[in-house]
């Protein structure tokens, strides 16, 4: 089925990827690289920006990934739910694709927060956004809406905004005060 979508020959993804395992480790691979890669960059342009304009800003173009690439929170999503992480092939570039973005996270807000803060935070965060943009199609239809539609990516958008922002202006507070 892989070679026939790609429009080539099943022996070269035989002479490339042994295994179905292998095929996996790969694409659990891209995906978690490309997203950190985009990742960064999004932190990067709201250095600076104060909470609300930042939180959103960063939300925006989180959004615009996923419906462009929704397969790979797709693949975050269902993935991370195994209970035997160590079973699954590419299982360490997941577990490491949290902790970069946790690091590129501390590396660009150096000193706003308290160390708890950041892990709480954006553990939160991650939990929310992939169940909402990887998982979103049980959440949209309860609620009524398409997955894919400007209505619910706009009450993903409010929804992250209305719990998150509090939150993130507080950690800014208790950071500036070293409380």
């Amino acid at each position: 089925m892989v070679a026939a979508e790609g429009g080539f020959y099943h022996g070269l993804i035989r002479y490339h990827f042994p295994s179905k395992a292998d095929i996996f480790r790969a694409v659990v691979e891209d995906a978690c690289a490309d997203l950190r890669e985009k990742n960064a960059g999004w932190l990067g342009e709201i250095r600076g920006l104060g909470p609300a304009e930042g939180l959103g800003h960063f939300l925006e173009r989180f959004m615009e990934y996923a419906r462009r690439r929704p397969e790979v929170l797709g693949i975050i999503v269902q993935n991370l739910a195994q209970d035997d992480l160590e079973a699954l092939p590419g299982h360490g570039f997941l577990t490491g694709f949290l902790a970069d973005t946790r690091r590129d996270f501390e590396a660009v807000f150096a000193g706003l927060f308290l160390p708890g803060d950041t892990g709480r935070f954006l553990d939160s965060l991650n939990a929310l956004i992939l169940h909402y943009l990887g998982a979103g199609s049980l959440q949209a239809r309860l609620l009524g809406m398409d997955p894919g539609g400007p209505e619910y990516l706009a009450w993903v958008r409010e929804t992250l905004i209305f719990v998150f922002q509090p939150a993130l202006e507080r950690m800014l507070v208790r950071g500036r005060s070293g409380a």
